[in-house]
């Protein structure tokens, strides 16, 4: 289950346990470890080696695994990093939906989730989109007039042109 456009798995020490063919052996926590990058999820990483979920858990909380649960930590950054990726992608380019008449599937209409283009903006750009732009006072079209009034009885008085500007 290795993807090469994942950043790879972190070395780490196999947590130390009884030996059993049909537990948590070094190569079965390898591949959970690459399996949570991949997926992001603890259960469906469990499932692809064979064990459950609770076992995981328990193997992470065991003394002696704190390598092991190092890189638990460090794969769930993997998989936080992938499912921002994906977040991103969705509000550029939107989710396809289909578009039915008559039973029939006839095209597909691109729909947008603002609140999540907005998330992103206010996460990724904070200097130009954070919240403390919403305690600013901003002039909007209405206000257009009023700003540029104030604008222009700022600028010096100009004795030499002779004439109003329109």
């Amino acid at each position: 289950m290795t993807d090469s456009t994942l950043p790879p798995v972190p070395s780490f020490d196999a947590a130390p346990l009884r030996p059993r063919h049909d537990g948590w052996t070094p190569a079965r926590q390898r591949s959970f470890i690459e399996a949570l990058a991949q997926t992001g999820c603890v259960e469906q990483a469990a499932t692809y080696v064979g064990l459950s979920r609770a076992s995981a858990y328990a193997l992470r909380r065991r003394a002696g695994a704190e390598s092991f649960r190092d890189a638990w930590d460090a794969a769930l950054d993997v998989g936080v990093a992938q499912l921002a990726d994906a977040a991103l992608s969705r509000a550029l380019h939107g989710v396809a939906t289909p578009v039915f008449y008559q039973g029939e599937q006839i095209g597909e209409r691109r729909r947008f989730d603002e609140k999540l283009t907005m998330f992103l903006l206010r996460y990724r750009d904070p200097r130009r989109y954070g919240a403390w732009n919403d305690r600013e006072r901003h002039y909007y079209a209405s206000d257009a007039g009023t700003k540029l009034t104030r604008a222009l009885a700022k600028l010096p008085a100009d004795s030499g042109s002779g004439g109003d500007v329109v």
